[in-house]
């Protein structure tokens, strides 16, 4: 695989997963897969020939376990191999309405 089709396959990876709804985005930090690529490092996917990782943040809103199963979905999809998933970390739901001071 080419260094360019390593970087598309991640990117859609990336866009599939991050298009789950209910997905704050990527988790990050130490022990956390990551792909580094040629000017960048994508943290949180890792992926191989034949399965892949991703560690995600979701919306502490909903069933958890549901969302996860639709984020292994989009990502095995969008990888072509069987990828697992990790909940890194969970974030309160974003309001709508802003506070007023």
């Amino acid at each position: 695989m080419t260094e360019a089709s390593a970087a598309e396959r991640v990117d859609r990876v990336v866009a599939a997963v991050t298009a789950v709804d209910g997905v704050v985005g990527l988790h990050s930090g130490p022990g956390v897969p990551a792909t580094h690529l040629p000017g960048r490092t994508v943290a949180g996917v890792r992926l191989g020939h034949q399965n892949g990782k991703v560690h995600v943040v979701l919306e502490l809103r909903g069933p958890l376990l549901a969302t996860a199963e639709k984020v292994r979905a989009a990502a095995s999809a969008a990888a072509g191999v069987p990828v697992d998933v990790v909940v890194g970390d969970v974030a309160a739901p974003v309001s709508r309405f802003s506070r007023r001071q």
